[in-house]
């Protein structure tokens, strides 16, 4: 009895997690394929108004919460983006602690040199360890490491 209540509930995690990786979630949350393996790619590029920047993180914690999956592979895009505000910084540190228990590496692309100090912050704060990279190809790479 019990091997078959297991059987049914892999059977509907799998289905739901097929579901979820065959369409993009929004146009700034969606899977990505690395060297066979699935990395869940946010992003936050060219974000320069504080309520767009807002949305985009509380719609990241709503579906990696409501995914439930545990060893994420996440890669953050945060090119052309600017968020220096006080209001931004709290929501990314939240977001870091609502995202940790998922996420198994986190890697970062396009961060600028202010936005280096943010990312320490959030790192200090949420013991995430998000690491930052120049490219997306090495943040791949050493997320599938």
């Amino acid at each position: 009895m019990t091997q078959k209540i297991s059987q049914i509930i892999k059977k509907r995690d799998t289905e739901y997690e097929t579901e979820v990786k065959n369409k993009e979630i929004t146009n700034r949350i969606r899977w990505v394929e690395h060297k066979e393996k699935t990395i869940l790619y946010i992003d936050y590029s060219h974000f320069l108004d504080t309520d767009e920047t807002i949305k985009a993180i509380l719609e990241v914690n709503d579906f990696v919460k409501k995914l439930g999956k545990y060893e994420l592979l996440m890669l953050v895009d945060v090119r052309k983006s600017y968020a220096d505000e006080k209001i931004v910084v709290e929501a990314l540190k939240n977001n870091a602690l609502i995202i940790k228990p998922y996420v198994k590496k986190a890697a970062v692309v396009g961060v600028t040199k202010t936005q280096e100090v943010i990312l320490t912050v959030v790192n200090m704060f949420s013991s995430l360890r998000i690491k930052p990279f120049d490219n997306i190809d090495d943040a791949k790479d050493w997320l599938i490491d």
